[in-house]
């Protein structure tokens, strides 16, 4: 568990095709107990209808899905005017690509081989908000 206890806990949503890479991500995120992961989807429809019935407040993104895309993801929330704090977690992190998912909505931007623990930082972040 993490050291620091907050009144708050987040309700994070996983959006990732791989299975692999989802396990990845419970096991870097179950040790922390301001945050509690609501559900996952590997496209971008099944995305968006878990975000909303879950009511998710932190969606973790990837770009590339097996059907649709983490950008879909990115407007659609944003066309649902859905309070939803979007990371973006992919290998196609050029500027921009960057900049571009920036501008449609994600909070946070991170490339998957060198900035995977960096994820973990950006929640506590947004759970002390």
């Amino acid at each position: 568990m993490d050291s620091t206890t907050l009144t708050r806990t987040l309700k994070v949503y996983l959006v990732e095709d791989s299975e692999l890479i989802r396990q990845r991500l419970r096991q870097l995120l179950d040790a922390l107990d301001y945050l509690r992961i609501v559900g996952e989807a590997g496209d971008s429809t099944a995305a968006l209808a878990g975000i909303a019935d879950s009511q998710a407040e932190v969606a973790i993104i990837d770009l590339h899905l097996a059907s649709g895309s983490g950008l879909t993801v990115l407007k659609g929330l944003a066309q649902q005017g859905r309070p939803v704090a979007s990371i973006v977690l992919t290998n196609h992190a050029t500027a921009e690509f960057k900049r571009e998912r920036l501008a449609a909505g994600a909070r946070y931007f991170f490339d998957k081989t060198n900035e995977f623990h960096l994820v973990r930082q950006a929640i506590r972040h947004l759970a002390d908000e």
